[in-house]
């Protein structure tokens, strides 16, 4: 590749004007609200569109990214959600049918103005990525390319509600989901709509329906979660596909996934980033992702001679072994690249006798642990951009787990993508889960977390049915871990530890018991590592980020863990009080949430405070979710609705 023609890119050469009152069609006669920030250029230019519920722009703002592209002659859009920010109709769940067919019209609209040029790219992170591929997967004839960031394809398994079978934990109710009941209720901007702002929120008010009541709803793979889902419909996606990841992000492993399965052109970023773009990450590394999301765009809506296609498609950092520091905002490793992803090579290991070997036991034995939902708490949050914390040292999760260790390592051992296990367990109760994690020890015994899988085993046979343990009785688990890219150290040891728990990523299960794990010429338990020859030095350095990192509230007591000696059982409390999490090691049946979301807006004449409160509780047999909403206009309740559902755990 020539590396000077990374220095090829769209100047910053324009003035732009940014307005709120833009009015976008859809074919069920509804209008979507979007904010624009277009180049004041004499030709025609391409169109940008961030898509999402967040309300982004909706006050008539110009947000960084959109300055930056507006300048650089591309007409940015904030593209607001059906029923939130300035868009008519109403909001009643996530990624719904209907948010979809709306992407794809609003793509159809944008290419038919006469200031773009007919070629229109889909970007974001998180929500936004989640729909730039469910809009790509219909294929709108505009959409050139695409670059979502921090996505699944598969929201059942790997979305932020559940995973591997087992219920989230603190997120929905703490963070994202309550969230999303305090933004619905805020209402449309007066000067983006006109006189019937008022109107169209309290429709909004009255016809909204928490997220959350959903997904509690839905405990198992069904048809539910097939809405939003790209999985097995890659093919329909013919965009250019930017990918973005990252390793400390909830979501690594689709990325990969969806990498491999497509047909367009594509590439895959995956930096050690939390849920923010690299530039501003918790984690660095950081990089100017901007220029890379420009280069993308130049390629491929301006068709520009950039060198891009010419780099090596899969770019990746491949971290390695330090000391386990939870607020640490460099993590150590280096940038690496190939042409491809590599198909897996698994090296098997098999466990027994506390060891990792490289051949399955000959003599028949067991260990078991008991189940505790809080024995790990180091484990690191689940980060969807919440206070943000990474895994600590695993020594005291392992204390309360089985573990097996290999020998010091003869040379470094490189790995890329989602190690694998299959174990042969038992349980004395008919659900538990079981929660496998990856370490590299170093020769003082500190352990680090590579990366980690869960699995209810009530879905070993299928994530679409719940099958009861039968006490006693030994059954198979397989599942995966969540991809990484790690280098090994020579020396250190690889490490397994198994139990039941991930306080407080995973929602404890109702009964106590014990887990066995079994291994012997009946039981070859093992994992699988997927070995890499770790690629290759880029070739080029990318620019640095001209940003600080995001504040990992290290010193503002973001989130603790309060411990019950009495009760044995633990709080997790967010942000001194905003929110908190219990379990209880005695009765982990009994599990609890509460939390307080408060959204505001406010424009001359008009203050909107929304209030949302949260409650999910359960017991050995079923989940009870109270939910309630509180709108004041200029001080005075305007508004007032409550929620409350209780279903059964259906194994969970």
């Amino acid at each position: 590749m020539d590396v000077s023609k990374r220095q090829v890119c769209s100047a910053a050469e324009f003035g732009f004007e940014t307005s709120n009152r833009y009015r976008i069609p859809t074919r069920d006669g509804i209008s979507l609200g979007a904010t624009i920030s277009r180049p004041l250029a004499d030709e025609s230019i391409p169109a940008l569109v961030w898509y999402d519920p967040y309300r982004g722009g909706s006050d008539g703002s110009t947000s960084p990214i959109a300055r930056y592209f507006a300048e650089r002659g591309y007409a940015f859009v904030y593209l607001n959600a059906r029923g939130t920010g300035n868009s008519e109709g109403v909001s009643k769940d996530e990624y719904m049918a209907e948010e979809t067919r709306d992407g794809y019209d609003a793509i159809a609209w944008l290419a038919d103005q006469p200031w773009c040029n007919g070629r229109v790219g889909m970007l974001g992170t998180s929500y936004s990525g989640f729909t730039t591929l469910q809009v790509a997967a219909m294929a709108p004839p505009a959409l050139k390319a695409i670059a979502p960031a921090y996505f699944t394809d598969r929201r059942y398994t790997d979305d932020c509600h559940y995973k591997g079978g087992c219920l989230r934990g603190f997120y929905d109710m703490l963070t994202y989901g309550l969230n999303m009941v305090a933004r619905n209720g805020l209402p449309p901007f007066g000067e983006a709509v006109g006189e019937g702002w008022s109107e169209l929120w309290r429709q909004r008010l009255e016809e909204s329906e928490p997220y959350l009541l959903k997904w509690i709803s839905h405990q198992v793979e069904d048809d539910y979660w097939a809405v939003g889902s790209i999985s097995g419909h890659y093919d329909r996606i013919g965009a250019a596909a930017l990918l973005i990841g990252g390793w400390h992000d909830g979501y690594p492993t689709p990325p990969l996934r969806v990498y491999r399965a497509l047909q367009s052109p594509r590439r895959l970023l995956m930096g050690p980033w939390s849920h923010s773009y690299g530039d501003q990450s918790h984690c660095g590394p950081r990089i100017d992702v901007f220029y890379e999301l420009l280069r993308w765009w130049d390629c491929w809506l301006k068709e520009m001679d950039n060198g891009v296609p010419e780099e090596p498609p899969v770019q990746i950092y491949r971290r390695e072994y330090e000391e386990p520091v939870t607020d640490r905002s460099t993590i150590a490793g280096g940038w690496r690249a190939a042409e491809a992803l590599p198909r897996p090579a698994p090296e098997t290991f098999y466990l027994h006798n506390e060891n990792l070997a490289d051949g399955p036991a000959e003599e028949a034995g067991a260990a078991s642990t008991a189940y505790l939902p809080a024995a790990c708490r180091h484990g690191g949050l689940w980060d969807g951009g919440t206070p943000f914390t990474l895994p600590g040292d695993q020594r005291e999760d392992s204390a309360r787990a089985v573990n097996f260790i290999s020998p010091p390592l003869a040379d470094p051992v490189s790995i890329l993508g989602t190690p694998t296990f299959s174990l042969y367990i038992s349980s004395d109760v008919e659900v538990v889960p079981v929660a496998v994690r990856l370490l590299e020890i170093s020769p003082d015994g500190t352990s680090v977390l590579v990366t980690k899988g869960i699995l209810n085993a009530t879905r070993r046979e299928g994530m679409d049915r719940a099958v009861p343990m039968v006490a006693g009785e030994v059954s198979r688990v397989a599942f995966h871990m969540e991809a990484t890219a790690w280098r090994f150290t020579k020396g250190n040891r690889i490490g397994i530890s198994i139990n039941g728990s991930d306080f407080p990523n995973v929602w404890p299960t109702p009964r106590s018991g014990r887990i066995t794990v079994h291994w012997g010429p009946e039981f070859p338990s093992k994992i699988e590592l997927p070995i890499w020859n770790g690629g290759s030095a880029p070739g080029f350095e990318y620019r640095p980020s001209p940003h600080a990192p995001r504040s990992t509230g290290s010193g503002d007591a973001p989130w603790q863990v309060v411990h019950d000696v009495l009760e044995d059982r633990y709080r997790l409390v967010l942000l001194g009080g905003e929110g908190e999490m219990g379990v209880s090691n005695r009765t982990p049946g009994e599990a609890w949430t509460r939390s307080k979301k408060v959204a505001t807006v406010a424009w001359p004449g008009c203050e909107v405070r929304s209030e949302a409160t949260g409650s999910l509780t359960s017991n050995g047999d079923c989940f009870v979710m109270n939910l309630g909403l509180n709108v004041y206009l200029n001080g005075d309740l305007y508004f007032q609705k409550q929620w409350s559902r209780t279903v059964n755990r259906v194994l969970l």
